[in-house]
């Protein structure tokens, strides 16, 4: 058992800025029970780019998520994106110290200090480090090598680097806005905790995040996350398609989008008119309804061509047992589970946030994946610190954010 303790994550979108507040039992069961949602003013493509208005957005969300839950808070984990992130592959071997006695938890620990030895470029700094896999003497696959015989170990990671004047820019907004931060986390990642099963990650799936200003890729193998990129284009570029196409504001396209877009045949070919207000309202014209389809599409395969040509040039594109997980408020276009499979030839669903508690239909949602997954991470973090102080706790800290990142990054920041 645990105490009962209260988690926040902040998800920090170029859309909408989301603070979800989740309680824990004595059991450990993670439960919603705040959320604050506001429009995002500040943002572009997941970067900030007006702190005050960043500022407001996020103090704005807090409100709304005290309100709602009924408590005060005053630290959270914090989501991030952008095409400033970047994850780089890398390996460390080490001589096993004692191979008569097997592998210790100091062997691997040696292992990823070696892997962490890379030159990081200026203005830059490692923020997480996600085990791949470990291997043994060349056997490969391996989560856990404790207790295991063998002379040579290998940790295979992704070392995920930021700007730091990027990162600088978050801390700033966030603890303005009144959060302390408890650790900084990837929205891909988090989304990908609020959404996948285990067989998925263990049989290979693609998690296809698409924001408002980005879309992240996250892909999964063997249970751990063996690549990450992320691309500068998402929602927003819909609605800009859509304003100059159809001579509309953004604010009326982005609407137009959600009520009436989809790339089905149904909408593709669809002889249906609809009415669409322009002069500020003071006329109406007729549009056919395929229009719309037909703006949209292009946009939405230039982003699955960007996936794919990443996912081939490194060898995933065959790995993907579980196929493509669709997730982010764009996912919910009709239409987009089946033009995904088309073009990757491989199976593709919507991803919705699971096993949490607490939360209603409206919360059931694709655009409040990274939201949730960022509370179920933190409460992982929060159960690494306690696994920690007893025999075999550190699985958990090995696996999730790490304390060091959080670490380095108050010290870049103070």
């Amino acid at each position: 058992m645990i105490t009962p303790t209260t988690i926040v994550g902040v998800d920090i979108g170029t859309t909408k800025i989301c603070t979800v507040v989740a309680r824990t039992d004595i059991e450990g069961n993670l439960s919603i029970v705040g959320i604050g949602r506001v429009p995002s003013r500040g943002l572009r493509k997941g970067q900030i780019i007006d702190l005050e208005g960043t500022i407001s957005s996020i103090r704005e969300s807090k409100i709304q998520a005290e309100n709602f839950s009924g408590d005060s808070i005053d630290s959270a984990f914090v989501g991030v994106t952008g095409a400033h992130i970047q994850a780089i592959p890398s390996n460390g071997i080490v001589a096993v110290t004692d191979p008569t006695h097997g592998i210790t938890r100091e062997d691997m620990e040696n292992a990823l200090e070696q892997a962490q030895r890379v030159d990081i470029p200026q203005g830059r700094r490692l923020i997480d480090v996600q085990v791949t896999e470990y291997i043994v003497d060349g056997q490969v696959g391996i989560s856990d090598p404790v207790g295991m015989s063998g002379m040579r170990l290998e940790a295979n990671a992704l070392l995920i680097t930021a700007s730091v004047a990027r990162l600088e820019s978050v801390y700033r907004a966030v603890n303005n806005a009144g959060f302390d931060v408890e650790n900084i986390i990837l929205q891909p990642i988090a989304s990908a905790e609020a959404i996948l099963s285990e067989e998925e990650r263990e049989s290979g799936v693609a998690v296809v995040d698409i924001g408002g200003g980005t879309t992240d890729l996250a892909v999964y193998r063997d249970g751990s996350i063996v690549n990450l990129s992320i691309f500068p284009v998402g929602g927003d570029h819909f609605d800009s398609d859509l304003a100059y196409g159809l001579g509309i504001r953004e604010r009326q396209a982005e609407h137009i989008k959600i009520k009436l877009g989809g790339i089905g045949n149904d909408y593709r070919l669809s002889d249906d008119i609809i009415q669409i207000s322009k002069a500020g309202g003071e006329r109406k014209e007729s549009v056919p309804l395929k229009i719309i389809a037909e703006i949209i599409y292009p946009r939405l395969e230039e982003i699955f061509a960007l996936v794919y040509a990443d996912l081939e040039s490194k060898g995933f594109l065959n790995q993907l047992k579980s196929g493509l997980v669709l997730t982010g408020g764009t996912s919910l276009l009709p239409g987009i589970t089946d033009m995904a499979s088309d073009l990757f030839g491989m199976q593709a669903r919507i991803g919705y946030p699971r096993s949490v508690g607490g939360l209603s239909e409206d919360l059931r949602n694709p655009m409040y994946a990274t939201a949730i997954g960022l509370v179920k991470m933190g409460m992982q973090e929060y159960e690494g610190k306690i696994d920690d102080r007893i025999p075999g706790g550190m699985d958990n800290a090995l696996n999730t954010v790490s304390d060091w990142g959080k670490t380095v990054l108050k010290l870049i920041f103070r």
